[in-house]
C-alpha cells in the first residue's frame, strides 16, 4: 500500500523530470543541426577549428563555462520576477535556456572526443544518459503519453495529405495557365546562356 501512495505521490515529478529531459533533448538536437547550417566567418572555424583541438582538461572548462556565465543572467530573471515583472523574468529565463542549450550542444560537439577521454567523465555521462532514458521511456509508456503522440502523428498526416494536395492543386494551375511551361523555358534559356559563356 504504501509503496502505491508513494508512487502515485512521485508520478508527477518523474512526468515533469522526463517532460524537461524530452524537451533539452529537442534542443539540444535542433541547436546541433542549426549551428551545422550557419554559415560561419573565417574567426569562428578557426576558433572552433582551435577548441575541437585542446587538451581534455582545457575543453571541460570550456565545456562549463557557458553554464557558469548564464548563471548571473538566471538569477537576473529570478530577480525581475520578485520585483513583479514576470512576464519580463520568464522571457529572460527562457531565451537563456535556449541560447545555454544551443552553445552547451554546439561546444559539447567540438569537445566530444577530448571530454570522453577523461574515464570519469564518461563513467558519469553514460550514468546521466541511462537515468535520463529510463525517465522518458517511463513517461512514453504512460497512456497519456500514447494518446498524445497517436494525436501528433495524425496531424503530421493530415498536415502531409494538405500540402500534396495544394503543391498538387498548385502545379495543375501553373500547368493550366501555363506558368510551368515559362518557367522551364526561362530555365533551359538561363542554363544554354551559361554554356555559352563558359
Amino acid at each position: 500500500m504504501s509503496h502505491n501512495i508513494r508512487k502515485y505521490l512521485l508520478a508527477p515529478f518523474v512526468y515533469t523530470a522526463a517532460l524537461l529531459l524530452l524537451l533539452e533533448e529537442w534542443l539540444w538536437d535542433a541547436s546541433k543541426r542549426l549551428f551545422a547550417r550557419l554559415p560561419l566567418i573565417p574567426f569562428i572555424v578557426r576558433l572552433e577549428a582551435w577548441v575541437a583541438g585542446v587538451p581534455p582538461y582545457v575543453a571541460l572548462v570550456i565545456f562549463v563555462l557557458p553554464s557558469l556565465l548564464l548563471f548571473p543572467v538566471k538569477i537576473l530573471a529570478l530577480m525581475s520576477i520578485t520585483h513583479g515583472h514576470p512576464t519580463l523574468g520568464l522571457i529572460i529565463i527562457v531565451s537563456a535556456k535556449v541560447l545555454g542549450t544551443a552553445l552547451v550542444a554546439r561546444v559539447y560537439t567540438l569537445t566530444q572526443k577530448a571530454l570522453l577521454s577523461l574515464p570519469w567523465f564518461a563513467r558519469y555521462r553514460d550514468i546521466i544518459l541511462r537515468f535520463k532514458d529510463r525517465m522518458i521511456a517511463q513517461l512514453r509508456a504512460t497512456h497519456a503519453w500514447q494518446q498524445v503522440e497517436a494525436g501528433l502523428a495524425a496531424f503530421k498526416e493530415a498536415r502531409r495529405r494538405w500540402w500534396a494536395t495544394f503543391k498538387e492543386h498548385w502545379s495543375g494551375r501553373n500547368r493550366r495557365n501555363g506558368h510551368g511551361n515559362r518557367l522551364a523555358r526561362m530555365i533551359k534559356k538561363y542554363a544554354a546562356r551559361r554554356r555559352d559563356r563558359e
